[in-house]
């Protein structure tokens, strides 16, 4: 399932990829690929584009792709369909799709914390039933004082496909990668490393909020002049009968790289198979503060304190001022 479809790419590469026979491909077409978009052009395209590949590669007869919704994702399982009179079919696809047992998802989550100002006309919409869950999760285990960054787009993805595929299931997305080393992503950390078996994290770099010379080894943008924002390729395994949980395996692309390095990377490497050959990964293993990359020094809690408004016993200064 790739529930951010967008035009369809991610489908119809894994049509086209060649793991599948065309026998194969014929039954995961008529009911075992499932995408959703709520853009309606969007829509139409992903459906026109998979319809197109898969034909082009099993011909006969056309069949229109069965797996596809027009919906919101996060609002598909927050309440009932308010359209289902009027796109029955949509709605008939939707309800089949709730009472499936997925268990692979797949996509390209949007980035979206909220906006800046009533002019950017991309306020988020509040899901509540999700939302609970990343507080009572992700927030609940978290340190940070904001927390509003936890409802940004693509983590809400991985709170709603973490639940979704429940016990046992994989989740690949290509999202922000704010979330490694973020504080406000402790908690998320935490969690991750509790809910998942294996995690694999392949860092594409690419900040461009950064400048200077660190600016410069972020190297290229990966989504090209629309994108600042730093990309990592996750993939995250839930096996309920691996002996040990939160493997965390990490790869780092690398400094002063283009864009058109890093896609020549991932592209030689093919897969974590790829990395794992070449000796790439990095296992790390989380401290006590959920600090993957850049772990603290906990001896600095040994010091003195400035000051503390707390009633600290040993402090420099007793009083405050402005």
């Amino acid at each position: 399932m790739d529930p951010f479809t967008g035009t369809g790419t991610f489908i119809t590469r894994l049509m086209s990829s060649g793991l599948l026979t065309p026998e194969e491909l014929r039954e995961k077409y008529r009911g075992q690929i499932h995408a959703n978009e709520i853009v309606l052009l969007a829509y139409y395209i992903a459906a026109i584009n998979i319809e197109a590949v898969y034909h082009g590669i099993v011909g006969g007869d056309y069949e229109p792709f069965p797996g596809i919704c027009l919906t919101d994702t996060f609002q598909l399982y927050e309440k009932d369909d308010l359209v289902s009179k009027l796109l029955v079919d949509n709605s008939a696809r939707r309800v089949r799709q709730k009472s499936l047992d997925i268990r692979v998802i797949v996509g390209n989550p949007s980035y979206s914390v909220g906006q800046d100002s009533a002019n950017d006309n991309n306020a988020n919409v509040g899901y509540p039933t999700l939302d609970e869950s990343i507080r009572s999760t992700y927030a609940a285990r978290s340190r940070a004082t904001n927390k509003n960054a936890l409802y940004d787009s693509y983590i809400r993805a991985l709170r709603w496909a973490s639940d979704r595929i429940g016990e046992s299931g994989i989740i690949g997305f290509v999202t922000n990668a704010g979330f490694i080393e973020a504080n406000t992503a402790d908690g998320l950390r935490y969690c991750l490393a509790e809910e998942f078996s294996s995690l694999y994290i392949f860092h594409l770099r690419g900040n461009q909020r950064t400048s200077g010379e660190l600016s410069r080894k972020e190297g290229g943008k990966i989504f090209g002049s629309g994108s600042r924002a730093p990309i990592a390729i996750s993939i995250l395994v839930k096996n309920p009968e691996a002996t040990q949980r939160g493997q965390i395996f990490y790869h780092d692309i690398g400094d002063y790289l283009s864009r058109e390095e890093k896609l020549e990377r991932v592209q030689a490497f093919g897969g974590i198979a790829g990395i794992t050959q070449a000796n790439g990964w990095r296992h790390i293993l989380p401290d006590d503060h959920g600090d993957w990359l850049k772990q603290r020094d906990d001896s600095l809690g040994t010091h003195w304190l400035l000051g503390d408004k707390g009633g600290a016993e040993k402090t420099l200064f007793t009083s405050y001022s402005a």
